[in-house]
């Protein structure tokens, strides 16, 4: 039995969270396959590193998003959390602001779409 230890690492997951993906708020979303050459290349990271391929790619995407200037949502959440309750009502009033002028737009390609079946 001492020797079944060392051959299902996975069994023992690693407690140090600097290994770790932080799963609370994961949702269950599509996960598109990665080219083998993409797989090679990361576990030659890991193996350098000895950091988990899990976390080096996910620290990969987050860094990519934000030379995108994107944000996770739960990174949006947060800072609208610390947001005072004037710049909050602003916020809502942008947003409705923003669904109506969207809804309007719709209407009109409905519109469109109708007078188009009628010809």
């Amino acid at each position: 039995m001492i020797g079944w230890k060392n051959s299902c690492p996975e069994e023992f997951p690693n407690i140090d969270m600097e290994n770790r993906i932080d799963r609370k708020d994961d949702e269950s979303l599509y996960q598109p396959k990665i080219h083998s050459e993409r797989i090679r290349a990361l576990y030659h990271i890991k193996q350098t590193t000895g950091k988990p391929m899990t976390v080096l790619l996910d620290q990969a995407i987050r860094e990519f998003a934000a030379s995108y200037g994107t944000q996770s949502p739960v990174e949006d959440i947060q800072i609208l959390q610390k947001v005072d309750q004037e710049t909050w009502e602003e916020i809502c009033e942008y947003r409705r602001s923003l669904d109506e002028w969207e809804y309007q737009k719709c209407l009109g390609e409905l519109e469109k779409i109708k007078n188009g079946n009628q010809e």
